[in-house]
Parts: structure tokens; sequence; C-alpha cells
């Protein structure tokens, strides 16, 4: 499988929300690395932390609305564009991340989110 070929069905389940479809790219040793962010979700190691930090977010976070965009594909890597409207600590704002994914092996091996501070025309 191509990385754009695992790119469109990886984004198609996250579309789906299809927690297992999806997290069955994800490499056993995947990492997780969170731009301008301190504490235990900055760096998450392995499978099994990576899906407790989806249960983190799950359980702290509503998701009014989301959408996504790509994937945008360079060699062993692809990037989706996510715009969210969550409501997060009692506070409801708009935000937008960039995930950058690195495939090895036909499986995911990193991630790595970029966030949005601002437009720019």
């Amino acid at each position: 499988m191509t990385t754009a070929e695992l790119a469109q069905q990886f984004m198609q389940l996250m579309i789906e929300e299809d927690e297992e479809g999806y997290q069955a790219y994800w490499s056993d040793d995947i990492v997780s690395l969170e731009a301008e962010q301190e504490g235990p979700m900055a760096r998450v190691e392995g499978r099994e932390a990576l899906k407790e930090k989806h249960a983190w977010w799950e359980a702290n976070t509503e998701v009014h609305d989301t959408s996504m965009q790509g994937p945008y594909v360079f060699g062993d890597q692809f990037a989706v564009r996510y715009t969210m409207d969550v409501t997060m600590d009692g506070e409801r704002s708009q935000a937008e991340e960039v995930g950058l994914y690195t495939v090895k092996d036909g499986r995911i091996v990193e991630e790595r989110f970029f966030y949005g501070h601002g437009e720019h025309t």
C-alpha cells in the first residue's frame, strides 16, 4: 500500500469515527507530539498510551463540529488539516490544527500536531 492509499483510508476511517479501523494503522511504537503543550500529553509513546490520550480527549472535550481537509501527501508523510468547534473546561472555541503523519512499513509511526494562530491574507 502506498502512503497516499494509506492516507486516504486512514482519513476516511477518521471521518466515519471508526476508532478500531484508524487505530489499526498505528504502529505499536507510534509517537504522538503536540506543539505548544506541556505535561503528559505533549509526547505520548506507544499504541496503548495513544489510546489513553484519545480517551482523555473524548472525556474532556465536547465536539460541536469538526471538518478535515486533505490528505496532502509527500513521500512517506501526509498531512491533514482539522478545524474544530469544541468546548473544553467550560470554554467554547474554534481551533485549527494540522496533523503531520509519518509512515513506515505500512503503519503510522509518528503524528505531530501544529496549531493555527490566526488568518493571513
